[in-house]
């Protein structure tokens, strides 16, 4: 019986259909030059030309190709990754290369020695594939602009461009940005825009609406608050949208109910208050709404979006600093007794 049996276990084994599964075969990357250096007069040039031939997973399948780039001889630990699609050439202009390693913070005007490879993935169920890899010496230029400035003095600030905070233009293409902080005692909530620290060439209000005119007469805002004000002197015209950090919680004296609203500094690109707590809560806000509001989940003075009350153990004065100005990275704040 157990002979008989284990013939029939053996033909089981021969009749029934093996299922295994197969690495796949990667591309062969070729590139058009393996030494770079390029420079911002030939930016529409082309610079750098990546080839390579299909993978094979061993049945018809969407393949998708990723160009992979890292330090030479950093193996592609944390690779930068970007999709190719499914074709089998990407053409770089001097300027697309250019930003793509700016973007990677390279440093300009240096030579740098980078890896690049190509990965091809068919689903999350098949480990990708990847090809040769393919060392390249670049050396990069610099893109940076000197930014350009315009002023906002105002009655919240005694109507002095010496001393106004600026509207900056990163990329110094006429059109200024930034936070001005209108927080004067009487409400009156005039000013305008200077090119200078001085009354020489200033804007204020155009015909319409919305519009700017060499010497026009004041522009205002709403209400004393925080704003975000942009200013175009291409076509001039201007905005000012509410942009209003607030401290709230029941340490404050707003209470869960309402904002005590925090002054932007220009300068340093921060938002501060002095303030009167008890003992108790509080969080940041913006604009009075819980839509953005910040906590802190595990009091190392980090903030995370919807996190966690921020406890004030005892009363007093309280100089509290909110810093945005890495927002992608992190938001940090402190909290000092004074």
């Amino acid at each position: 019986m157990f002979f008989v049996a284990a013939l029939a276990l053996v033909s089981c084994e021969k009749d029934e259909d093996k299922a295994f599964v197969r690495e796949g075969t990667a591309p062969a990357l070729t590139v058009s030059t393996n030494s770079l250096v390029l420079t911002e007069e030939e930016a529409e040039n082309e610079a750098l030309t990546l080839s390579w031939n299909a993978a094979d997973f061993g049945y018809e399948a969407a393949v998708e190709y990723w160009l992979e780039i890292d330090t030479a001889g950093d193996n592609f630990v944390k690779p930068y990754s970007v999709s190719l699609g499914s074709s089998f050439e990407k053409v770089y202009t001097v300027a697309e290369l250019n930003t793509l390693l700016t973007k990677l913070k390279y440093t300009p005007e240096e030579t740098h020695d980078v890896d690049v490879r190509i990965k091809s993935t068919i689903s999350d169920l098949r480990n990708p594939v990847y090809s040769n890899t393919q060392n390249i010496s670049v050396t990069t230029y610099s893109t940076y602009v000197e930014p350009g400035y315009v002023y906002v003095p105002g009655d919240y600030q005694g109507w002095s461009p010496e001393t106004a905070p600026s509207l900056i233009s990163v990329e110094d293409n006429g059109i200024y940005q930034g936070v001005i902080s209108f927080n004067n005692k009487d409400n009156n909530l005039k000013f305008k825009i200077t090119a200078g620290r001085s009354w020489e060439t200033n804007y204020g209000g155009g015909s319409a609406a919305g519009t700017l005119a060499q010497n026009g007469p004041d522009l205002s805002v709403p209400k004393k608050d925080s704003y975000r004000i942009t200013a175009d002197l291409n076509n001039m015209t201007w905005t000012a949208a509410q942009y209003s950090w607030g401290l709230i919680g029941d340490a404050t004296p707003g209470k869960w109910a309402d904002d005590t609203n925090m002054i932007y500094d220009n300068e340093e690109g921060v938002w501060r208050l002095t303030i009167q707590l008890t003992a108790g809560n509080i969080k940041f806000r913006l604009n009075d709404d819980w839509t953005t509001n910040y906590g802190d989940n595990g009091g190392d003075k980090v903030l995370e979006l919807n996190g966690a009350d921020i406890p004030v153990s005892e009363a007093g004065t309280y100089e509290i600093v909110l810093d945005l100005e890495n927002e992608d990275e992190s938001v940090t704040y402190t909290i000092t007794k004074l």
